[in-house]
């Protein structure tokens, strides 16, 4: 019987080894979810980062993005990420004060007077915030200022009252909604955000909040008439990824993933800026209204959203981080 020499057997698996391609073997791909829809201005920008991604890694490391809230609403995806069913997500304030409540802050009405206030606070304050997402156990990919909702409907609203009589829809992710709905008496409709576009079609719901390019990259903005004439308020959106993932990558890869992100962020802020002003002129010229307030009707908002202010305030674990969220910005 023929018996393979030991040092035969060792050149025999060094060299089937050495067909494996390298970059195989240390591949790691991060599972990652959103409620953008396919096709949107942010999956876009999330695969073209991808592939940046792949190609300064070697294929070493990369994202799987699923789109559109297969994964669920935002708390379903906080929750999927904190059990490792997911590595991470792109998140609204909402899904962010999943994680760390003071966030909210920038997304209460008329918190700030000027964009440039909630800038000062957002530059202030974002050290601190990306500092409590890792005591909640996850590591913030970036941080930035996204678009404020509006509100739109099949009908004029003018005022609270005229909000009591509405339908309106109720995302049972975020606190701030009930808090209006309270103030003003109206009876909500809770709803997953995929269940909104349903909603609409049936007049089950005719007011729901969006900014104007998510209004119409959900599909809600064709089943509306009007909007209201500004966002009452910012918001944040961010990257994040458990620490438990970021742990597991090189510290190369995760400085790859940090200046692929910077450079996305330089290259398509612009994009997104420009986004917001041509999806409200898209909705105008397909015959979305902008509902013009008068003086006296925009104060009686504006004394409504001072309320909602202090309800969601007192929810908060530091009774005083609005105070400085506010004096942050200067406000």
């Amino acid at each position: 019987m023929k018996t393979t020499r030991p040092g035969r057997l060792v050149s025999v698996v060094s060299a089937m080894l050495a067909l494996v391609p390298a970059p195989a073997l240390a591949q790691r791909v991060l599972s990652m979810a959103t409620l953008a829809p396919a096709g949107s201005l942010p999956m876009r920008v999330f695969g073209a980062m991808n592939r940046e991604l792949r190609r300064r890694t070697d294929a070493g490391v990369s994202f799987r993005w699923y789109p559109g809230g297969v994964q669920g609403d935002e708390s379903e995806v906080v929750r999927k990420i904190r059990s490792g069913r997911l590595d991470g997500g792109a998140l609204s304030a909402t899904g962010l004060a999943q994680v760390f409540r003071p966030v909210l802050a920038f997304q209460l009405p008329v918190v700030f007077r000027t964009p440039d206030g909630f800038l000062r606070a957002f530059t202030a304050l974002r050290p601190e915030i990306e500092a409590g997402f890792e005591r909640e156990g996850f590591t913030m990919l970036n941080l930035s200022p996204a678009p404020g909702p509006r509100m739109f409907s099949t009908r004029e609203i003018h005022n609270p009252e005229d909000l009591r009589a509405a339908r309106p829809w109720r995302w049972p992710d975020d606190p701030i909604l009930p808090a209006l709905y309270a103030e003003t008496g109206a009876t909500a409709v809770p709803l997953a955000l995929p269940e909104v576009l349903g909603a609409l079609q049936t007049s089950r719901v005719d007011t729901v909040f969006a900014p104007p390019s998510a209004a119409i990259a959900l599909q809600w903005a064709a089943h509306v008439r009007f909007m209201s004439e500004r966002a009452s308020s910012g918001s944040l959106a961010a990257m994040v990824i458990s620490r438990t993932a970021a742990r597991s990558l090189t510290p190369a890869q995760r400085a790859a993933i940090a200046d692929v992100i910077a450079q996305a962020t330089t290259i398509y802020r612009p994009a997104f800026l420009r986004a917001e002003g041509d999806a409200v002129r898209a909705l105008e010229s397909h015959g979305v209204r902008s509902v013009a307030l008068t003086p006296a009707e925009r104060q009686r908002w504006i004394n409504v959203f001072a309320r909602v202010r202090s309800r969601v305030a007192a929810t908060l674990p530091d009774p005083r981080w609005l105070a400085r969220v506010q004096a942050a910005g200067g406000e």
